[in-house]
């Protein structure tokens, strides 16, 4: 064992009982590039966010174009920074009028946070369906409504209210009800088995009722 490898194995925490281990010495497009010679495919792909490949010339380029101009400044709706702004219009130039102010964060798991606490303060409701065998995060919040015991077990009891249905099966919508502040789900289930609802349900979950949020 290197000593690198000795100082990864005592100070990082790792997330399964047996990490890969691989020592990275550079990536680039879908490839790593191993300190022992070896060049392998990356199918994790940064767990689905390095869609571009790694170190795309062009996200190589925005990044040391606004490393130039200023690393790390206050980003929560304070400051006016043009990179944000430009970014925030864009997004909201996809989405319906309804859906046109955006909130960043920088993991999936945060913005699963802050869908619920939205949806609770907008509904006032605590109630939260959510469907078995999801995943959306290993944050409280986001924990709470993961569909899988063997990541929620060890952090019990986690926030009351929540509601898991069957994936997929349209009969069991109808326990969203007028006591519903939202319903989260993932148009593709990945960690439950890549599984894909029929259209007609993913419209079903989506409108259950009127004026109800939905993460």
């Amino acid at each position: 064992m290197s000593s690198l490898e000795a100082q990864f194995a005592r100070h990082v925490a790792w997330t399964s009982e047996e990490p890969l281990g691989l020592t990275v010495e550079r990536a680039e497009g879908p490839f790593l590039y191993l300190a022992d010679g070896r060049r392998i495919i990356d199918f994790i792909s940064g767990i689905a966010v390095s869609s571009l490949g790694h170190r795309h010339p062009r996200v190589v380029e925005a990044v040391k174009a606004q490393v130039d101009r200023h690393l790390h400044v206050m980003v929560y709706g304070e400051f006016i920074q043009q990179p944000q702004v430009e970014f925030a219009t864009l997004l909201a130039a996809q989405l319906p009028p309804a859906l046109q102010v955006v909130y960043f964060t920088m993991s999936g798991t945060e913005a699963n946070e802050g869908a619920l606490k939205l949806a609770k303060k907008y509904t006032g409701r605590t109630k939260m369906i959510a469907f078995e065998q999801s995943y959306h995060g290993d944050t409280h919040g986001s924990l709470s409504v993961t569909g899988r015991s063997l990541y929620q077990d060890p952090f019990r009891p986690l926030l009351p209210g929540v509601v898991f249905l069957p994936f997929d099966e349209t009969e069991a919508l109808a326990a969203i009800d007028d006591e519903t502040a939202c319903v989260i789900t993932e148009p593709i289930q990945g960690e439950g088995g890549i599984r894909v609802p029929s259209e007609a349900w993913m419209q079903r979950s989506a409108g259950a009722a009127p004026r109800r949020a939905r993460c």
